[in-house]
C-alpha cells in the first residue's frame, strides 16, 4: 500500500516490516478521521457588533500620569528612590 505525504512524497509500506507497516497505517487512519471532524473555531463577529454597548469614557484620550509613563520606561517608584526593579 502507497500513500502520499502532503503532496510530496509517496511512501510504499510494502517495504517496511509487517509491524511497523501496521503502526504506520493505524496513525493515518486516525489522522484521517480526526481530520474530518467539524473545526471548533467560533466564527468571526460582524464589525460593529458591540456598537452602542460599550463607549470609551472621556478619559481614555488623556495623558497618562507620569508614575504610569514611567513604568513603562522600567523605572520602579515604589520604593522611594526612582529606581528600576532588581
Amino acid at each position: 500500500m502507497s500513500y502520499n505525504l502532503a503532496m510530496t512524497r509517496t511512501i510504499d509500506l510494502s517495504d517496511l516490516p509487517e509491524p511497523l507497516a501496521a503502526a504506520i497505517e493505524s496513525m493515518l487512519s486516525t489522522y484521517r478521521a480526526k481530520a474530518q471532524l467539524p473545526s471548533r473555531v467560533r466564527p468571526t463577529p460582524p464589525i460593529g457588533w458591540l456598537k452602542g454597548k460599550w463607549e470609551l469614557p472621556d478619559t481614555f484620550f488623556e495623558p497618562l500620569p507620569e508614575d504610569v509613563l514611567d513604568l513603562f520606561d522600567g523605572k520602579d517608584h515604589t520604593d522611594g528612590k526612582g529606581g528600576g526593579a532588581a
